[in-house]
């Protein structure tokens, strides 16, 4: 009597040939080279697109050279920090009184004059460019961390995220910027590092805005669709896949937000609310010269000119890579 395995069961002899071909070399040799073939179709892609991502960096960086408008922000920011870091080896102390040549207009002596204790204007307009750029560029940092962050997280997910997000960022810009600075300041203090928190906090808002934006024209491409069917997930999508893809926009936004918090830093310095005396801030100065701008015009003359001319150098470098950016 045969055996029910034979007749209805898998037959002996398939399962045998079936695990001659498996350990067929030719077979898998034929499997190897399928994988090693696959293997190197990745590799060329991946470094095509290395390729690509190093030419797109080369036109961008000789672009920015050619830009006069840019290289002119460059040279004027530049020259404002070499002034905040070496401007005590350049020039006298800007604390240092002379009660004998108060309010002396501009000579040879000291080429924008003195203040009324006799502090040489010319070393405290350079030396004053110090405490706004270390405030506004980290603020425009704090800014640029926390609203990435938040852009991300709503212009990825969608939906109610989305929504709840949205509708609290929309509060918080309906906040005047230096009033609620004002108010924050006051509860908190005066210190360095809560100006500083201060400024990012409030200006994180517009960040995450544009950050959410540039993050919905991406998040339905094909990259981001192919990274989502091999199973990635939604935390490395954001920070591998779109981020890098949207650094553009983020850049741009950065410069804008860091001319606005030079600006608001020195506001709030002529406001009373930064640094006191006899610290040579731009917009201390001016708070505590004006009262001579009559009679001594130049004590507020060069330090505003000075504020001016920092904001138009940031100016000018948005406007640059705006341009070059936008080809």
């Amino acid at each position: 009597m045969e055996d029910d395995r034979t007749t209805f069961g898998p037959d002996p002899d398939l399962e045998a040939e079936g695990r001659e071909l498996g350990a067929d070399p030719e077979m898998l040799e034929l499997r190897a080279d399928a994988a090693a073939g696959l293997k190197t179709q990745e590799l060329q892609a991946d470094a095509a697109t290395a390729l690509e991502q190093r030419r797109q960096r080369r036109y961008l960086i000789r672009a920015l050279l050619r830009s006069p408008t840019f290289m002119t922000g460059v040279i004027i920011v530049l020259f404002w920090v070499f002034m905040a870091v070496f401007s005590t080896y350049i020039t006298q102390s800007p604390t240092a009184v002379d009660a004998m040549h108060s309010l002396a207009a501009p000579s040879a002596a000291h080429l924008f004059g003195t203040d009324e204790l006799g502090r040489d204007v010319l070393a405290r307009t350079m030396a004053g460019a110090r405490t706004v750029l270390i405030i506004a560029p980290l603020a425009t940092i704090l800014a640029l961390l926390w609203g990435g962050i938040i852009g991300l997280v709503a212009g990825f997910y969608r939906g109610y995220t989305d929504e709840v997000i949205m509708r609290l960022i929309d509060v918080l810009l309906a906040l005047p910027i230096i009033i609620t600075s004002i108010l924050v300041l006051s509860l908190l203090g005066t210190g360095l590092t809560i100006i500083i928190i201060t400024i990012g906090a409030l200006f994180t808002p517009v960040v995450s805005r544009t950050v959410r934006s540039a993050v919905i024209g991406e998040r339905e491409r094909e990259y981001v669709m192919a990274a989502r069917l091999r199973g990635e997930r939604s935390p490395f999508v954001m920070a591998r896949e779109i981020l890098p893809n949207i650094t553009q926009p983020i850049i741009v936004e950065g410069t804008i937000r860091l001319g606005y918090a030079v600006f608001t830093a020195a506001t709030l310095s002529f406001l009373g609310f930064g640094l006191g005396p006899p610290s040579p801030d731009w917009g201390l100065t001016i708070a505590t010269e004006r009262i001579y701008l009559q009679i001594a015009p130049w004590t507020v003359m060069f330090p505003a000119l000075a504020l001016a001319t920092l904001v138009v150098g940031v100016n000018l470098i948005t406007d640059g890579l705006g341009r070059v950016f936008s080809k």
